[in-house]
């Protein structure tokens, strides 16, 4: 399946959460923050069958309801890109994809350009 991430590209952070679980909103330091008061507390279902599951969308229209233009340059400014992914570890929940990093099969970034409209902002 493919799925679409925000995540800091040398920690794998999230929004959120840190790699390791730990809670973490960066999307509270954003000027915009157009998804911040979406309820990301601890959840057991990221942990289901012993493993840790992560959060993405199933298509670029989401990340676009997700995140607006000015989220998408911040957080390209603090080391965060937008990745297309394959995986084969996946649960389709309400809003959302969870994903295994072990279930990666493929993993690329998309330009931000492709998907927010940037020179509105820049």
């Amino acid at each position: 399946m493919k799925i679409y991430r925000i995540e800091n590209e040398e920690t794998n952070h999230g929004m959120w959460y840190r790699l390791d679980g730990t809670f973490d909103p960066f999307i509270n330091r954003l000027t915009d923050g157009r998804s911040k008061d979406l309820p990301m507390g601890f959840n057991e279902r990221y942990f289901t069958g012993g493993q840790r599951w992560q959060s993405g969308a199933g298509s670029i229209e989401d990340m676009r309801h997700w995140f607006s233009e000015l989220d998408a340059l911040e957080l390209h400014q603090n080391g965060y890109k937008l990745y297309q992914m394959e995986t084969s570890q996946f649960i389709v929940v309400e809003h959302e994809i969870m994903f295994t990093r072990e279930g990666i099969a493929s993993r690329q970034e998309i330009p931000l350009n492709v998907v927010w409209d940037m020179k509105n902002i820049l």
